[in-house]
């Protein structure tokens, strides 16, 4: 090769170079600007739709999942952190491209066949509350959500449970929701809360009859919405004398 070829590829390959981290800058940069600055986590995410009762394990060799960066808001507290978890399962519903992956997601054939009891986890059972706008966290939470529940005992509130998982809110389930998309699923969950202002959570037995006592007793169920991964800690009751003493807020 002569030299005068030689400098002319150089040439040609660092201007192929510089054009490539532009254009991923670029490109960075935009999605950042599209999600408006955003803290991103990494999540699994529907790239082409999923149809029903397809296998995870298609669903991963396929590439129809795949982990990518999205906002932290945007993914739910059900959301897959690894895909073994889905490998002999199968597609609940047909799935369009967006979606972040949630368990409710997908199944085991022998789970779909029963009904809304298959979404309950072993060893647990399903229980219904009642509680309207300002008690139920303005109905902001969805299926798939964790909640803590405060009751009110005597002159104080107390810390009943914490992150109990929000099976389904009115009629609308964590696998009817996924099936609806994000969006319209936030919208549903919120109407539904809405208008029923029914919440059915999954507890241990125990906890069941504990949650039914405090409603039949009407001690002012509150519920507080929690963020992904929140952790149990001990919070000692607050009354009339306590309300002052605990630290201000802080942002």
């Amino acid at each position: 090769m002569t030299p005068k070829r030689t400098v002319v590829v150089t040439v040609a390959v660092a201007v192929g170079v510089v054009a490539s981290l532009l254009s991923y800058f670029f490109l960075n940069n935009a999605q950042q600007r599209a999600f408006h600055n955003a803290k991103l986590v990494p999540a699994y995410v529907v790239t082409k739709p999923v149809p029903t009762a397809l296998t995870g394990s298609s669903a991963v060799s396929g590439g129809y999942i795949q982990k990518k960066d999205v906002p932290a808001e945007f993914v739910p507290a059900a959301a897959v952190t690894n895909l073994s978890a889905i490998q002999n399962e199968q597609a609940v519903a047909p799935f369009g491209v967006g979606q972040v992956l949630v368990s409710s997601m997908f199944a085991t054939q022998a789970s779909l066949a029963g009904g809304f009891a298959s979404q309950i986890p072993k060893g647990d059972v399903a229980i219904s509350v009642s509680v309207d706008q300002v008690h139920g966290v303005a109905g902001l939470p969805v299926p798939g959500d964790k909640v803590d529940i405060l009751v009110t005992v005597g002159t104080a509130e107390n810390f009943l449970l914490q992150n109990v998982p929000v099976l389904a809110i009115g009629q609308t389930s964590a696998a009817t929701a996924a099936a609806s998309g994000s969006q319209s699923a936030t919208t549903t969950a919120a109407t539904s809360s809405s208008s029923s202002g029914l919440f059915t959570f999954a507890v241990r037995p125990s906890d069941a009859a504990r949650i039914a006592l405090a409603e039949q007793q009407s001690m002012g169920l509150y519920l507080a919405l929690v963020p992904a991964a929140n952790p149990v800690v001990s919070v000692p009751g607050v009354d009339q004398g306590s309300i002052l003493n605990g630290p201000q807020a802080s942002g």
